[in-house]
């Protein structure tokens, strides 16, 4: 099969729905801020709701990234993806099991009570707490105890060594006095550069400057988070200067256009974000591996990559990029051959059948994101050449999510976001890890993995932790619980007057706190 014919190739659509637009006058030509747009407000179009910003309970990209201008956590990634103080001054690790940290003084949460390491020890404490549900209490199984030393240091002592526990350090701290409040994860409190003052799901997330905050107040007043689930509208958004920033949201042949407008600016980067096709494999039919080998050798990824993002992606061979310290690029890969999909289908008892049936019929979940949708459409399309015929079902975000952390589905794409350090192995592939205690979403078992993820976790060698993670690479290609599509590129599309703002590998949004919307 050659390539095929995308649905919705925005290529030749896109030109004329700009013409048109600017034929009905609906562009203010100068990309001046309309209404959401007051004095130092800076507005950013996102396409999905976050489902949860309490940081003790957030999986999902944007809870995190507003997070992070929420929250002060104890350490933070930086550009370079490497471990920076945030909450924390310094640490020291007097013994391979005891992380010791001094916390800035002077901190204040939003509704000016002081943050101390009593806070911190709550926010750990809950978290590991199993009554509570945390999906990320398996990421802090290895602490035995966390002690308040006194009000600005906390020290953390753990069961064994665990390489990756400082990079794990990087969860917002929550105030011990409101963070029972069943109300907190609609209306959170922090210590960040901005407070939450508005909370309006499936419409907008509005946050304040902090006056209070212990770096200095941000020099925005407001950052807005428009919720524009549609890719015309965020377009038509940043066209007419309805919104200022749109990050690693935007349909790849739109931007291009959308840079030739006088007022805004591409920028485009290599990304760490990994896209991929999830099985359940707890589904009699998914769990046979000739199968997902087939739908691997069905998929055209390259195709994808050409049609749909215009050159703005990278083939994955799997979580990592390899860039990656611990990226191992000598694993199995899974070519496109259609010939070889429906061989293997042949052998695992799913032969051609006469007539116009299917071999097989799966079922595709995703959610109503435009990009999605036209990816999940070119994916049943080169599935149907080889015989499987796929069902794909749209879903608003936040429905689509839960279905996927229940397990309620047999195929889906997402992608994770922000990727540093490979202990985020541990956290989608180990047997632990399976929700709500993790985001092992295709419920992945395998006793080899699990061995090699403790050893890497016990590690402090960075080289022996790289040999550990290649292995557990090795087997996790072979296996094929996800297929790796691709690592899409960091885009950026701003108006010229916003500065300040640093687009990075990750996607972050931490910057914005130093962004600034500057007169025409």
């Amino acid at each position: 099969m050659g390539r095929l014919p995308f649905p919705a190739r925005g290529r030749s659509l896109l030109p004329l729905f700009f013409a048109c637009l600017t034929a009905l006058g609906g562009c203010t030509g100068n990309g001046r801020p309309a209404a959401d747009s007051g004095a130092g407000t800076v507005v950013v179009a996102i396409e999905a709701t976050p489902t949860n910003l309490d940081p003790r309970l957030a999986t999902d990209a944007y809870s995190e990234r507003i997070g992070q201008l929420l929250f002060h956590k104890l350490v933070r990634v930086g550009p370079n993806l490497e471990v920076v103080p945030d909450l924390a001054t310094a640490w020291e690790i007097p013994n391979p099991t005891t992380y010791r940290f001094t916390l800035k003084q002077g901190v204040t949460f939003h509704d000016g009570t002081p943050l101390t390491a009593a806070d911190v020890v709550y926010t750990f404490n809950w978290i590991r707490d199993p009554a509570n549900g945390s999906p990320h209490r398996a990421a802090y199984g290895q602490i035995a105890r966390v002690v308040a030393e006194d009000d600005h240091t906390v020290r953390f002592d753990l069961t064994a060594p665990h390489a990756p526990f400082l990079v794990n350090m990087v969860r917002g701290i929550v105030p011990a006095h409101g963070g029972d409040d069943p109300a907190y994860a609609l209306n959170p409190v922090g210590s960040g550069p901005f407070r939450l003052v508005e909370n309006r799901p499936g419409e907008r997330i509005t946050l304040a400057a902090f006056d209070g905050y212990v770096g200095g107040r941000p020099p925005s007043d407001r950052i807005v988070f428009r919720i524009l689930p549609e890719d015309t509208v965020r377009m038509l958004a940043l066209k007419k200067g309805d919104v200022h920033m749109v990050l690693n949201a935007l349909p790849p042949d739109a931007v291009d256009l959308l840079a030739r407008e006088p007022h805004l600016v591409a920028e485009r980067g290599p990304g760490t974000n990994y896209s991929y096709l999830g099985f359940n494999l707890e589904d009699p039919v998914l769990k046979v591996p000739a199968v997902r080998q087939a739908i691997a050798h069905a998929i055209d990824r390259q195709a994808i990559i050409d049609a749909i993002y215009q050159g703005q992606a990278r083939p994955a061979k799997g979580l990592l990029t390899p860039e990656h310290w611990a990226y191992n690029g000598a694993v199995t890969t899974y070519a496109y051959d259609p010939g070889r999909a429906r061989a293997l289908l042949d052998g695992a008892g799913f032969p051609d059948p006469d007539g116009e049936a299917p071999r097989l019929a799966l079922t595709y979940k995703t959610s109503q994101n435009e990009l999605t949708r036209r990816i999940g459409e070119v994916l049943q399309q080169q599935l149907a050449q080889v015989g499987i015929q796929v069902t794909v079902r749209a879903y608003e975000w936040g429905t689509f999510y839960a279905d996927i952390k229940k397990g309620n589905f047999q195929l889906f794409t997402l992608s994770w976001v922000g990727i540093t350090d490979p202990d985020i192995f541990y956290d989608v592939f180990h047997s632990a890890s399976v929700p709500p205690d993790g985001a092992n979403r295709g419920r992945y078992r395998d006793e080899r993995v699990d061995a090699l993820l403790a050893a890497a976790r016990a590690t402090p060698e960075r080289v022996e932790r790289a040999r550990l993670y290649g292995s557990v690479q090795a087997i996790v290609a072979d296996t094929l619980p996800y297929v790796p599509l691709w690592h899409p590129d960091a885009v950026l599309v701003r108006d010229r007057r916003l500065t300040g703002f640093e687009l990075t590998p990750t996607g972050d949004y931490t910057s914005l706190a130093r962004a600034r919307l500057n007169p025409s």
